[in-house]
């Protein structure tokens, strides 16, 4: 998972970096199968804190965060399997970042993209069982393994699918399809149909640009930036065949949505690969 190249859109999540994290406190859980995980962030300096449960169940589960942070912040989940340390995680960010592989034991486990500070945000998605590790994309400080916030989820592969959506996106390698998206807040199921991890990002479009300006923008980084980042709203990161419920609200007009994962195997984002296309709201 890489970060976009580009100061206009820089801060928009397409990269995995750990801040510093600590876990606190387990929300408060409704039927066995229907769980919701509230997480609060805060911030001191550049630094990150996240409090959080430690523990959930494998299932269907309302995922909630609260930004008391003065600054954009999200929480990207990582899940991983055979007992791997958070030192671990973090050594495989730092490659992950630069396009290099991901190890069979780490796999992008969704959460909450990016909001602004003082605001909240809730998805719905399903968790396996694993250990996740819970992340601050939007945070500047180095990564400590002492401050990651670990959730352990236990149970059996639940087989459960999410609730229905007013749209829906779906994700494949490499391009989006997409049906009911409408201007205002949309409840949108979001999922990856493709084998590699994916992430949606929606910009709008300036002027006449369209998806091949965006592509080439992103390629050559010069001229000016065919996409607004005013407007701009994402998802986390998803393995291939999973996917969870957002809310996204947009405006009429030329949307543009694109990827800046890189394959398991690694390689260049997505986007370089043609995960580039055009949407109208109306």
């Amino acid at each position: 998972m890489r970060r976009i190249p580009s100061p206009t859109s820089r801060r928009i999540a397409a990269g995995l970096a750990i801040a510093a994290l600590s876990a606190v406190a387990l929300a408060a859980c409704g039927e066995e199968d229907d769980q919701e995980l509230s997480f609060t962030l805060t911030s001191q300096g550049k630094e990150s804190r996240i409090a959080g449960p430690s523990s959930a169940e494998a299932g269907v589960a309302e995922i909630a965060l609260q930004n008391d942070a003065e600054r954009e912040a999200e929480l990207q989940l990582i899940r991983t399997e055979g007992g791997h340390t958070a030192q671990e995680v973090i050594d495989v960010l730092g490659g992950v970042v630069e396009g290099k592989p991901f190890p069979g034991w780490f796999f992008a486990g969704g959460g909450v993209a990016a909001i602004p500070g003082g605001e909240s945000r809730t998805v719905t998605q399903v968790l396996e069982p694993g250990t996740y590790f819970a992340a601050d994309l939007e945070s500047d400080a180095p990564p400590k393994p002492e401050g990651l916030l670990t959730l352990e989820v236990s149970g059996e592969d639940p087989g459960e699918d999410l609730p229905e959506a007013d749209a829906e996106v779906s994700a494949f390698d490499y391009g989006f399809e997409t049906e009911g998206l409408t201007a205002g807040a949309n409840e949108i199921a979001f999922e990856n149909d493709g084998a590699q991890p994916h992430h949606l990002i929606a910009s709008p479009l300036v002027g006449d640009s369209t998806a091949k300006d965006v592509e080439r923008f992103f390629k050559t980084e010069k001229g000016k930036p065919p996409l607004e980042e005013k407007g701009t709203q994402s998802t986390a990161v998803i393995e291939g065949g999973e996917g969870q419920t957002v809310t996204l609200d947009l405006e009429p007009g030329l949307y543009v949505l694109y990827c800046f994962i890189s394959d398991r195997q690694g390689g260049p984002p997505h986007v370089f690969k043609g995960m580039v296309d055009e949407v109208e709201v109306e």
